[in-house]
């Protein structure tokens, strides 16, 4: 048996507030697993006293910044995309005129990286499981 300090039952009961405000508590319940956090003797009465709610790991959280970088990048890149897109397009049009075969192929080539980039905009399953 591993004994609980006061450092693991502050974090546990920072835990609790956290699922609190997240909605996956509610004010009973909160209550109810604070005063088992606090009166944990070890850290298998902690354990029982945060089961059935998802624990954010370091390494989640390096996941989900890793993933918000990616994500602002590919939207960054998207942008100048779009932009040259239209430029070029303007300048067909100026150039060459009105034709319904250029619309075509421009709302094509940029709806394609634009549905791909809105997918990835989505959270994942796991993540509207955990409320995030």
């Amino acid at each position: 048996m591993v004994l609980a300090g006061d450092g693991d039952r502050e974090r546990a009961a920072a835990s609790l507030r956290e699922h609190f405000i997240s909605g996956r508590l509610t004010l009973d319940e909160l209550s109810a697993r604070t005063e088992l956090v606090l009166r944990a003797r070890s850290l298998e009465e902690l354990r029982r006293a945060l089961a059935g709610l998802p624990q954010f790991t370091l390494r989640t959280a390096a996941r989900a910044a890793i993933r918000g970088g990616v994500l602002l990048l590919l939207t960054a890149v998207w942008l100048l995309f779009s932009l040259a897109l239209f430029v070029v397009f303007g300048l067909t049009l100026l150039i060459h005129g009105v034709s319904v075969t250029g619309l075509v192929v421009v709302l094509v080539v940029w709806l394609v990286p634009t549905f791909l980039l809105s997918r990835l905009w989505r959270p994942r399953r796991s993540e509207r499981a955990l409320g995030s």
